[in-house]
């Protein structure tokens, strides 16, 4: 079996769960279309389903930025900013958060730039700590007789 009919068979799965399914089930669907639209290069269908989550009650820094990006690539930067900007004020919560699907979850370690945040910041509170601690020995040294 090719991958494409693979994904032609979940896709049938989805639409069934469209029609029959559970609000969050319709949700799960909906995102797992919006994928494989978007992976056939099907921007405007991927678009119309996240925006039907996010009417649905869908409200995830996750799925503002998915939006963001797809916006971006057709061309339209204000709804790209504007979705940007909607992340930027989503706060991640268990009970709230979309979570993607066991198949769409990324599975690579801690992303690069958090490590190299991470590290910048251990760095720097490393030669805070060796600064303060020559500014005491030499204010120390002042004050011996």
């Amino acid at each position: 079996m090719s991958s494409d009919d693979a994904d032609d068979e979940q896709a049938q799965r989805w639409l069934s769960t469209l029609r029959d399914g559970t609000d969050a089930e319709k949700m799960a669907a909906r995102r797992g279309l919006a994928r494989v639209f978007e992976q056939r290069g099907m921007l405007e269908e991927a678009i119309e389903l996240l925006e039907a989550n996010v009417r649905a009650g869908a409200r995830s820094g996750e799925i503002f930025r998915w939006l963001a990006r797809l916006y971006h690539e057709q061309g339209d930067e204000t709804r790209s900013f504007e979705a940007l900007a909607e992340a930027a004020q989503c706060q991640p919560s268990p009970a709230t958060a979309e979570m993607p699907a066991p198949r769409d979850r990324p599975t690579g370690s801690t992303p690069l730039w958090t490590r190299r945040t991470l590290a910048l910041s251990l760095v720097a509170l490393m030669g805070l700590g060796i600064l303060l601690g020559v500014a005491l020995w030499w204010v120390a040294s002042l004050l011996r007789p």
